[in-house]
């Protein structure tokens, strides 16, 4: 996470309490797309990295369909810490932890955004619409004191389960390439 490096001893809510460790943002600092989750899942809390188990692997899959690597951008989450039983992080635990992500975005300057599932879409753009609304959707966002484009994704988790929307992913994934200038 940059020099805001997201409090690795941070006990702002009750994740703290039930997590191995903080799980900082990763990847180019100075990134022109920039990649948001919802919180880090059980293999994260381990490895101290964001996307790095089997979700991580879809989105991998949709970086490289799109003809770019992780070293070309910084992925993050809403929450630094993982959720008991990878239950959807609180809104309390959202609020509590969105300085880090402001901070983050901040310090990189992002062009565009991808906002990865519903939770996500819902905390930074502030609305309740249903995903298959969401998906593939520009947005106007104010995040880290800077004006940015915002894509709505499927979460890579999500086509886990629901492998119909693997190519949806991957069709947002590479628009937000182009926008960002990365193809």
């Amino acid at each position: 996470m940059s020099n805001a490096d997201a409090d690795l001893g941070c006990a702002r809510c009750r994740l703290s309490e039930t997590r191995t460790q903080v799980v900082p943002g990763a990847g180019d600092s100075s990134a022109a797309l920039v990649f948001i989750g919802e919180a880090p899942g059980r293999d994260e809390d381990l490895k101290g990295a964001p996307f790095v188990g089997r979700a991580g692997k879809v989105l991998d899959g949709a970086l490289a369909h799109a003809g770019i690597s992780r070293d070309m951008i910084y992925i993050t989450n809403l929450v630094k810490c993982r959720p008991p039983s990878n239950r959807r992080p609180k809104d309390d635990e959202v609020e509590a932890c969105a300085r880090h992500l402001e901070a983050e975005m901040g310090a990189i300057h992002p062009k565009i955004v991808c906002l990865l599932g519903q939770t996500v879409a819902r905390n930074l753009l502030g609305c309740d619409s249903d995903m298959k609304s969401l998906v593939g959707k520009e947005f106007p966002l104010s995040i880290g004191g800077k004006k940015v484009r915002a894509f709505v994704a499927y979460h890579p988790a999500a086509c886990l389960y629901r492998r119909e929307n693997v190519e949806s992913l991957r069709e947002t994934v590479r628009r937000c390439t182009e926008a960002a200038g990365l193809r």
